[in-house]
Order: structure tokens, then C-alpha cells, then sequence
């Protein structure tokens, strides 16, 4: 199950998985949430033997050296484990967690992270294709293009004000000394 950062308003808090005692629980938990998002990004979670587990995707890279590296299933699986699980911290899964959770833990891993299914990968596909229809999502690309030094995830991190000054320079630099052309979206249908 995904754990969306909306969760984190306060408004929300009763569509997370589980209740907290009290309210300093509730707020350490929703800031240790943030860090985790920003840190890696979409952030899963599954329950097993009523022991919640909070993990990451497993990269493509990651998943080359499990299938390169560790020819033995249960290797792989540890591997995949140890290197997407953020809580709670398990250095051996062969002692320190009951059998055969790390297979069902593995298992979640790889569905959320798009290796079971290719319809999931679809439906990946066809969410940030929506989101590609949004302008504001559109302007770091172009802020991108025209400025190749500066790292997508800086322009992603800018306030809006930024944002728009620089995609107005980007704009004057692609149209004026490069010759392309953009065409918003508005234009492209009529």
C-alpha cells in the first residue's frame, strides 16, 4: 500500500492504516514520513503478523544485482529486502524474523515496485501522463532544456515565482537562439 504524503495533513490522518496513542506519536510519526519521502521517494507499506513495514522501491540497478549477483532465491530475496526496507531495521533475515516473511515481504517489494505486473506499469505510465497535462509540470522541462547544468530536482524544488522566471527565460533562449518553437497544448488542438 502506498503511503501518500497527503496523509500527512491533519485533516487526513484518519486514512492512515493504523491509529496512534496519543498526539506527539502522531506528529513524530507524520515527520518521520516526510523525511522518508524525501529522501526515497514514494514510500509502501504492508502488514505482516501485525508487524508494519515501511519500504521503498527497488530500482532497476538494484534489481540487476539481485538477479546478477544472487543466484540463490532466498539471497535475492534477503538482498531485496535489506536494501528497500526502511523500517523496521533487520540485519539478518534468517535469524532476526519469523519464516517466511521475507518472501511475502519480497513479494510486496516487487509488486509495488512495478516487477509483477505490466499492467501496473501501465497504469504508472497513464498517471504521469496526466500529470505531464498540467503546465506547472511541463515548466521545469522546459526550464531544463534550455539550462542543461542545473539538475531537474533543483528546478522541481524553486518556488512557482522562480519557476516562471526562468521559464521565461528558457522560452526567449529555445525560441530566439535555438529556433524551436513551443506550442502549448491550447494551440496544438486548434
Amino acid at each position: 500500500m502506498l503511503i501518500d504524503p497527503s496523509l500527512l495533513e491533519d485533516d487526513r490522518v484518519d486514512e492512515l492504516p493504523f491509529e496512534f496513542e496519543n498526539y506527539e506519536d502522531e506528529v513524530a510519526f507524520k515527520e518521520q514520513l516526510r523525511q522518508w519521502h524525501e529522501t526515497y521517494g514514494s514510500i509502501f507499506m504492508t502488514e505482516i503478523n501485525e508487524v508494519a513495514f515501511f519500504f521503498r522501491a527497488l530500482t532497476r540497478k538494484e534489481m540487476e544485482i539481485a538477479k546478477e549477483v544472487y543466484k540463490d532465491d532466498y539471497e535475492r530475496t534477503e538482498y531485496i529486502c535489506k536494501v528497500c526496507v526502511i523500517e523496521p531495521q533487520i540485519d539478518d533475515y534468517s535469524l532476526d524474523i519469523f519464516a517466511g516473511v521475507p518472501e511475502v515481504l519480497c513479494r510486496a517489494i516487487l509488486e509495488e515496485s512495478g516487477y509483477t505486473d505490466a499492467q501496473k506499469i501501465k497504469i504508472m505510465i497513464a498517471r504521469w501522463e496526466k500529470q505531464m497535462e498540467d503546465v506547472e509540470n511541463q515548466l521545469p522541462l522546459v526550464i531544463k532544456e534550455a539550462f542543461h547544468d542545473i539538475p531537474l530536482e533543483e528546478i522541481e524544488a524553486w518556488p512557482m515565482e522562480k519557476i516562471t522566471e526562468y521559464y521565461v527565460k528558457a522560452k526567449w533562449l529555445l525560441e530566439n537562439i535555438r529556433g524551436l518553437s513551443l506550442v502549448s497544448s491550447e494551440e496544438t488542438q486548434e
